[in-house]
C-alpha cells in the first residue's frame, strides 16, 4: 500500500473521532505541532528504524511527546500507532489528509495567492471575498511572494490556477504564435 493511501486511511480514522468531538481544529493543531516536531527532528525522524527499540518503546517515546505536546488522547494514540508500525513517514501526508477532509466538512476552500511584489492594502481581502462570492464557500487565503513572476496575480485554489500575471499573459501570447 502506497504511503498517501496509509496516511488516508489514518487521517479518515482520526477525522472522524474528532468531527464526532466537536475537535476539528484542535486535532490539526495538534498534527500540525507533531509534524512540525518531525521536520525538526533528525532524531524524531529516525528513531523509527532503530532495531534496537521494540514497538512498545517506539510507542511509548511518542506518548511521551504527545503529552508534552500537550495533545489529545486520540491524537496521541493515533501517533504512537504510527510509530509502532514504522509509519511516522507518513505524517506529512496524514495532516495534508486531515486538513482537506476538515476543510471539506467545514466548507472550506484553500487559495495560494502569489505576486511578485506585496499587495496593495485590502486587495487579498477582497479577492477572497470575490472568490467565496464565486465558490458559495467560505476562502482561507495566503499570500506568497513570487519573484519568478513579473506582475501580476496568481491564483491557486485546489488543482484549478487562474493566472493573471504578466508571465502567464507572456506565454499565452507565445503559444498562440507558434500556433499560427
Amino acid at each position: 500500500m502506497s504511503t498517501a493511501a496509509v496516511a488516508r486511511r489514518y487521517a479518515q480514522a482520526l477525522f472522524e473521532i474528532a468531527r464526532d468531538e466537536n475537535k476539528l481544529d484542535a486535532i490539526a493543531k495538534e498534527l500540525a505541532a507533531f509534524a512540525a516536531a518531525y521536520e525538526c527532528s533528525d532524531d524524531f525522524r529516525q528513531f523509527e528504524q532503530l532495531p534496537s527499540l521494540s514497538d512498545e518503546a517506539r510507542g511509548s517515546i511518542v506518548v511521551e511527546l504527545g503529552k508534552s505536546l500537550k495533545a489529545s488522547d486520540a491524537t496521541t494514540r493515533t501517533m504512537a500507532l504510527l510509530a509502532q508500525r514504522k509509519r511516522l513517514s507518513t505524517l506529512p501526508d496524514l495532516v495534508a489528509a486531515y486538513n482537506a477532509l476538515s476543510d471539506e466538512h467545514q466548507g472550506i476552500l484553500r487559495a495560494t495567492v502569489r505576486a511578485a511584489k506585496p499587495l496593495a492594502s485590502g486587495y487579498l481581502q477582497r479577492l477572497t471575498k470575490k472568490i467565496e462570492e464565486a465558490t458559495g464557500k467560505k476562502v482561507v487565503a495566503e499570500f506568497q511572494l513570487d519573484d519568478s513572476l513579473i506582475a501580476g496575480v496568481v491564483t491557486q485554489i485546489g488543482d484549478r490556477i487562474v493566472d493573471g500575471s504578466v508571465r502567464g499573459k507572456l506565454e499565452q501570447l507565445r503559444q498562440s504564435l507558434r500556433a499560427t
